[in-house]
């Protein structure tokens, strides 16, 4: 595809640590490099909408990865999901716990 052609110029980097975010790539045919930035805090402000959690999310990690984006030729490729379930968003699990107690809620809906 020429799209994917013309990326061949530019530095990619996936700012996740998401196994399926890297396969996607990989399927995709992007080379593409891994970096991720443990100082990120993936809490959101209150009110905003569910639409609205996972891009403030993935903005959050963008404007982590600033001194990358000053390198010419530098892709950054961030993303976000969540989990909303009877009018909020399910965390990620803290525990072996908290995961089953999250998977029983889901259970049935």
């Amino acid at each position: 595809m020429m799209f994917f052609k013309n990326l061949e110029k530019y530095r990619i980097i996936l700012a996740s640590q998401s196994p399926r975010r890297r396969e996607l790539m990989r399927e995709a045919g992007i080379s593409f490099q891994v970096a991720t930035k443990p100082d990120i805090v993936e809490h959101f402000p209150d009110g905003l909408d569910k639409t609205q959690i996972p891009v403030y999310l993935a903005e959050q990690k963008a404007l982590a990865f600033d001194d990358e984006l000053e390198i010419p030729h530098t892709l950054l490729v961030t993303a976000d999901t969540i989990v909303w379930s009877k009018g909020k968003v399910l965390g990620k699990p803290i525990n072996r716990e908290d995961a089953v107690r999250m998977l029983q809620l889901l259970s049935g809906t």
